[in-house]
């Protein structure tokens, strides 16, 4: 089954609605008739609701779109500027690569249906408590599963391991921007014993907000380049670990609990 992206394009001008298909084709129905009365008339929309568009446009244009003349020698009627003439060619090149992108990205999530599969499921996979946009800086391919080497934005690394179906379904490449999602309770704070541990992710930064009730607590860790990771834990061990703002901890996860997800 073919799967298709749907899309309108719009320009806009301080925040405000300027330019859109349905502009665009009352333009080009004035250029024909030199009328805005006819022009509505066939757009099959009232005379104030064509006005009121034309008279928008104006307002947010740089140069007049649309004027009005009285008799003379030309004749009477409503007329397009040059400016107007201009601003529709480029709407229509714009449109046609607007399309164009809308088409490859059709083709892109239809491909074995594996991209519109990840796009259905992202929104599991982003529910993760952590989230961290990283760069792939190589690749260690086994023979079931991979190790990913991750870049964050403090130039720090950490790795991921996934399954080569999943290596090859993400179609995943050193270079490619990556998110690194993981749960806060795969985050585990001051453990010094998965220190000593050759393949596990370790966060270093500074605890700087706590919340917590009667039973658990979420302790939010900043570090180097402003990211900030997320840790649950039991309030017995929050007390046991004597925790408290603005102290600088180191947090560890194990690489098999970090899901990678593309955009």
């Amino acid at each position: 089954m073919q799967n298709n992206v749907n899309g309108r394009l719009w320009i806009n001008k301080s925040e405000h609605n300027f330019l859109g298909q349905g502009r665009m084709e009352l333009l080009m129905h004035i250029q024909k008739d030199g009328s805005i009365t006819k022009a509505a008339k066939s757009m099959k929309m009232s005379y104030k609701a064509a006005w009121d568009a034309v008279d928008a446009m104006n307002n947010l244009s740089e140069f007049p779109l649309v004027t009005s003349s009285k008799g003379g020698k030309g004749g009477g009627g409503t007329h397009l500027s040059e400016y107007a003439k201009e601003l529709i060619n480029t709407y229509k090149i714009l449109q046609e690569e607007h399309q164009q992108f809308l088409d490859n990205l059709s083709k892109r999530v239809s491909e074995k249906n594996g991209h519109i599969h990840l796009l259905k499921s992202m929104d599991i996979r982003i529910s993760a408590r952590n989230q961290l946009k990283t760069k792939v800086l190589s690749i260690q391919r086994g023979v079931v599963e991979s190790r990913v080497f991750l870049e964050l934005g403090n130039k720090e690394s950490i790795t991921a391991v996934i399954t080569n179906d999943s290596l090859t379904t993400l179609e995943i490449d050193v270079g490619m921007e990556l998110y690194a999602l993981f749960k806060a309770n795969a985050l585990i704070i001051g453990d010094e014993t998965l220190a000593a541990k050759d393949d596990i992710n370790i966060f270093i930064g500074k605890i700087v907000r706590i919340e917590h009730d009667s039973l658990n607590a979420e302790v939010i860790i900043e570090l180097k380049g402003s990211n900030t990771v997320c840790s649950t834990l039991p309030i017995e061990m929050l007390k046991k670990l004597n925790l408290k703002n603005g102290m600088q901890v180191s947090a560890f996860c194990k690489p098999k609990s970090i899901i990678l997800g593309r955009w």
